[in-house]
């Protein structure tokens, strides 16, 4: 699982895609060959994390019940 927060006040600086770019790399140290992310769909910042770090929309699915069912997006990074 790759997560992440920033701040409000912290927004927009670039530090959610960095965060990410390094996660990725201790992803590729411990060999995995791809990481899954999803997000929501209204979640536009996030989308834009992945996208700029390469990942590849799969698809849209629908949550379990248990996380609100809401449709949501899934994307694969290739390590």
């Amino acid at each position: 699982h790759i997560g992440y927060a920033v701040m409000p006040w912290k927004k927009g600086r670039g530090y959610a895609t960095e965060a990410m770019r390094l996660m990725l790399h201790e992803a590729r140290a411990v060999g995995l060959d791809y990481v899954e992310i999803t997000t929501d769909l209204d979640n536009l910042a996030s989308q834009k994390v992945v996208l700029a770090n390469g990942g590849i929309l799969v698809g849209r699915f629908a949550k379990v019940a248990a996380y609100g069912g809401a449709e949501s997006l899934k994307y694969r990074i290739d390590l």
